[in-house]
């Protein structure tokens, strides 16, 4: 028979348990998405397949990924995060100047001995808001997908702000 005392504490992690924050576009401040209302993270792997003679079924090995976060988000005035994305969809920006900083941070990693330290993932995305939207009578929405990138792994103070690459 288990004891239950070492049984694990099950607890169901939340979607408000992980944070998004986002680099500007000169990378000298690091905010909080806080009107994103969708973000879904979508890590869609790319595949080689191979079928030998001898096999009957083909073999399947991952390549690697084509990362993608679809997002929606309220348009809220002064909100900062939500101007710049919108000022990349309104100006209709490309290249260099659509790149944002994006980093997640898992609140329910906490970094033990460093106060309002998380584990947290760092990937420089492309924004593409696709839509400006809303119905009569509703707040009106943008939505889109950040796209690409390559994550860099390691810790983020949420006081602070700043992003520690693991070593």
């Amino acid at each position: 028979m288990a004891d239950n005392n070492s049984d694990p504490v099950l607890t169901d992690i939340m979607e408000y348990d992980e944070l998004h924050y986002f680099g500007n576009a000169d990378s000298s401040a690091i905010n909080l998405g806080g009107v994103i209302t969708e973000l879904t993270e979508n890590s869609n792997p790319t595949e080689s397949e191979k079928q030998y003679i001898h096999q009957k079924s083909k073999t399947v090995n991952v390549t690697g990924f084509s990362n993608e976060f679809p997002i929606t988000m309220d348009m809220v005035k002064n909100d900062i995060v939500f101007e710049d994305f919108y000022s990349i969809f309104y100006n209709r920006a490309t290249g260099a100047s659509a790149k944002r900083d994006h980093y997640i941070v898992n609140t329910w990693e906490p970094i033990q001995d460093q106060e309002n330290t998380y584990k947290a993932r760092k990937i420089k995305q492309t924004v593409e808001i696709t839509e400006c939207n809303g119905a009569a009578g509703e707040q009106k929405q943008i939505s889109g997908s950040l796209k690409g990138g390559d994550f860099v792994y390691g810790t983020f103070n949420t006081s602070t702000k700043t992003f520690t690459e693991n070593a």
